[in-house]
C-alpha cells in the first residue's frame, strides 16, 4: 500500500484549510510604479507546463515596472532554461521536489528567501496551499496571495484560462495598491528563442526530413490518464498518412524514449528543452496530448493542437493564438484530421470549431 498517496489529499485539505485565512497585503498606496524594484513569484511546482504558463505574467511584470527584478521561486527543474532569455529575471529559488528527503537543502532556500526584500510578492495559482505559504512568509511590502469575492465574480466571467488567471487577477491587486496596469491582452506564452536556437532547430529539421515540404510534429506522451494508447495513436497516425501524403511526420520522444506509434515516423529526441522549442518552431504543426510538450510548443509559436481526454480544455487548452484544442471524447478520426486540414491549409475554409 502507497501511504504517500493515501496522505497526500488529507495533507492538501489540511493546507488548504490553513491557508484560507492568508490575506493579501496592500496597507500603503504606490505613488509611482517605479518604486516596485524587486518582485517574487511563487510557483513551487516543477512541471514543464506550469512553469510556461508563468511566461506571460512575467511579461506583465515586466511592462507594468520596467525597472524591476524578479525572482522565481519554485521546485527544482528546468526553469533556468525556460527563462534563459528574460533579462529581468534575477534570481531562481529551487526548493526540492521531496523535501523530506532533502530537509536541510529545503530549510536553506527557505532561509534565503526570508533573507530577500521585496517590494511586491505574488503568489502566482490562487489555489496553491505552498504559494500562499511562501508568499505570506517572504518579506515583502505588497502580497498577493489570493482574489477577493469581486475579482473573482469578474475573472470567471472573462477567462478560466490558468496563465490569463494569473495576469487578470494580478492587474485587479495591483488597481487597489492605486497601481497603474496594462488594459491590453495578457501576453502570449513565449520561450524567447534566438536567431541562433531557431536557425538551428531548421538544420535539425531539415537533416531528419530532406526536403522543404511542410512537417507536422507527433509528440504521442503524456502523463498518467491524459496519455493515449497505441492504438489510438496508431490510427490516427495511419489517417495522417493517407490524408497528407506531401506532408513530413516527425515524432518527438519524451524523455523515456517510447513511441506510442511504434517508432513508425522519423524521431527527434533531445533533454535540452530549448533545443527541442527549436525545433518544434520549425515545423508547422503540432499534435499531442495536454502536456508540457503541448505548452513548449504553444511556446515556440507552432500551430498547436492539444488534445485533451480528462483535463479542462478551458484551464489547459494551448495559449497562444492559432492554435486549437480538441475533446477528443466522441470525436471520431476523421473529424480530427478535418482540424488539421484547417490548419495546415486554412484557405479551404473547412466548417470546423476550437
Amino acid at each position: 500500500m502507497n501511504f504517500i498517496k493515501l496522505f497526500n489529499p488529507l495533507k492538501r485539505k489540511i493546507l488548504k484549510s490553513f491557508t484560507s485565512v492568508f490575506r493579501n497585503k496592500t496597507d500603503e498606496i504606490v505613488h509611482n510604479n517605479d518604486d516596485i524594484k524587486r518582485i517574487l513569484i511563487c510557483r513551487s511546482n516543477h512541471r514543464l507546463g506550469n512553469l510556461l504558463l508563468l511566461s506571460p505574467l512575467v511579461q506583465e511584470l515586466e511592462s507594468t515596472f520596467p525597472y524591476s527584478k524578479i525572482d522565481l521561486l519554485v521546485n527544482q527543474s528546468c526553469v533556468r532554461q525556460l527563462y534563459l532569455n528574460y533579462s529581468s529575471i534575477d534570481r531562481i529559488l529551487e526548493f526540492p521536489q521531496k523535501p523530506f528527503k532533502n530537509l536541510i537543502t529545503y530549510i536553506r532556500v527557505f532561509l534565503r528567501l526570508k533573507s530577500r526584500q521585496y517590494d511586491l510578492a505574488i503568489n502566482a495559482v490562487e489555489s496553491s496551499s505552498s504559494g500562499r505559504i511562501f508568499t505570506v512568509f517572504s518579506s515583502a511590502k505588497y502580497k498577493f496571495v489570493k482574489n477577493d469575492t469581486s475579482a473573482k465574480e469578474t475573472l470567471n466571467q472573462e477567462t478560466k484560462h490558468v496563465a490569463k488567471q494569473s495576469v487578470l487577477s494580478l492587474r485587479c491587486f495591483l488597481k487597489k495598491c492605486d497601481i497603474q496596469t496594462l488594459n491590453d491582452t495578457p501576453y502570449n506564452l513565449d520561450l524567447k528563442l534566438t536567431n541562433s536556437e531557431l536557425m538551428n532547430g531548421g538544420n535539425l529539421v531539415y537533416n531528419i526530413v530532406q526536403n522543404t515540404f511542410a512537417t507536422m510534429c507527433l509528440f504521442t506522451n503524456a502523463t498518467g490518464a491524459k496519455c493515449y494508447s497505441e492504438k489510438w495513436w496508431l490510427k490516427l497516425y495511419s489517417r495522417l498518412q493517407i490524408s497528407f501524403p506531401d506532408v513530413n511526420i516527425i515524432e518527438v520522444l519524451p524523455k523515456e524514449k517510447i513511441s506510442k506509434i511504434e517508432f513508425r515516423a522519423p524521431t527527434f529526441y533531445s533533454t535540452d528543452i530549448r533545443e527541442l522549442g527549436s525545433f518544434i518552431a520549425n515545423t508547422d504543426i503540432f499534435i499531442g496530448a495536454d502536456s508540457g510538450v503541448m505548452h513548449l510548443a504553444s511556446a515556440s509559436y507552432t500551430p498547436t493542437i492539444g488534445l485533451f481526454s480528462i483535463t479542462d480544455i478551458e484551464k489547459y487548452k494551448p495559449y497562444n493564438e492559432g492554435s486549437i484544442s480538441i475533446k477528443t471524447e466522441g470525436q471520431e478520426v476523421d473529424e480530427i484530421i478535418n482540424y488539421v486540414t484547417s490548419m495546415l491549409y486554412p484557405n479551404l475554409n473547412l466548417n470546423t470549431s476550437s
